[in-house]
């Protein structure tokens, strides 16, 4: 009987030490709810993703890393009757007027032409023009796309109940959690990357685009004043067309006035052309005056605008003379047209 009272006791002390418990953290404002300023959820992505400052986009291949040397010869009086097709549907048999509206067309930033006509022994006599662009390339880069997304994972056999589909399941199931990582990690990367272009890229491929535009207008200007001042001035050095060689042929000393300039300034770019608007006859073959003529690297793109069909037989006999004398002369490659879509097929090689 008194161990039962002894135990009743206990009990009755161990309830009452509770309450008093309670009410201690009633009085002293005990609150269940988390105090206020921290945060019970996992915050949400922000709409803007969190970007590394220094991210990289793409640049095109070969943006920015080439310059141009082109050398233009022309003889004025070679179309006959045959015309220079241009891009709209119309021709032309001007020769002049075709390089003015050329020229601008093709002139990429950092390019430098030089322009002669034949039918003068004298390099100051036959320049008509010498152009550049200064035009630098800014990092312009390729627009962003979304990663390719992960091939799916390869088909398994149905594993027997047991261990083998436990395993299986596993498998499965951390390879889909590894791939859901990565291609939320691609999206992430991805959206960074429109970021960047938005706010960056986009303003300066506009900013970059008017002053190229205004470059070529004025280039276009130049081109234009400077054909009209060789025209009115064209007698001052030299009469034009005053022997036989330079009267039927010509091409040899406008040969050697390109090597001027390509010796002069090839190595400063990182492709060097040759263009030649010329029927290519000949008055005496084989270089009869001993001009100085290197074509060493140089691409030839031959225009001749007297030739109904540049395989017709007389055009087929200057093309195999001359083949022989650029590559002679060193030359690298040769093209030949006549007026039909001439434009399109320059523009197609050596255009923008």
């Amino acid at each position: 009987m008194r161990k039962l009272k002894y135990k009743n006791e206990i009990i009755f002390k161990g309830i009452l030490l509770l309450i008093i418990m309670l009410f201690v953290l009633s009085a002293c404002g005990g609150n269940t709810s988390t105090p206020s300023g921290y945060a019970t959820w996992t915050p949400s992505p922000s709409a803007t993703p969190t970007c590394v400052p220094n991210i990289q986009l793409s640049t095109p291949e070969g943006w920015g890393s080439t310059s141009r040397l082109v050398v233009i010869l022309y003889d004025p009086r070679t179309t006959g009757e045959q015309s220079l097709e241009l891009l709209d549907g119309e021709s032309t048999q001007d020769i002049s007027f075709f390089i003015r509206r050329i020229v601008p067309a093709f002139l990429k930033p950092s390019d430098e032409v030089a322009i002669f006509q034949l039918g003068y022994s004298l390099y100051d006599a036959a320049r008509v023009t010498r152009l550049y662009s200064y035009t630098t390339v800014p990092s312009l880069y390729n627009t962003p796309s979304p990663r390719a997304t992960l091939t799916p994972l390869p088909p398994t056999n149905i594993p027997t109940p047991g261990y083998a589909a436990i395993a299986t399941d596993n498998f499965i199931r951390v390879e889909s959690t590894k791939r859901s990582n990565i291609e939320a990690k691609n999206q992430a990367i991805y959206d960074c990357e429109v970021n960047y272009w938005n706010s960056n890229v986009k303003l300066t491929a506009t900013m970059w685009n008017v002053t190229a535009t205004a470059e070529v207008d004025e280039i276009q200007q130049k081109i234009d004043i400077e054909f009209e001042l060789f025209k009115n001035n064209s007698n001052t050095l030299e009469v034009p067309f005053r022997t036989n060689e330079l009267y039927y042929g010509g091409a040899y000393y406008g040969l050697s006035f390109a090597t001027t300039v390509f010796q002069a300034d090839c190595t400063k770019h990182t492709e060097c052309i040759l263009i030649l608007i010329d029927d290519l006859q000949t008055w005496g073959e084989n270089n009869p005056d001993s001009l100085s003529i290197d074509l060493s690297g140089i691409k030839v793109y031959s225009i001749l605008p007297n030739c109904k069909d540049v395989d017709q037989p007389s055009c087929v006999e200057s093309r195999k003379y001359w083949g022989a004398e650029f590559e002679k002369f060193g030359a690298v490659d040769m093209e030949y047209w006549n007026g039909t879509r001439v434009e399109l097929n320059l523009l197609n090689a050596i255009g923008r």
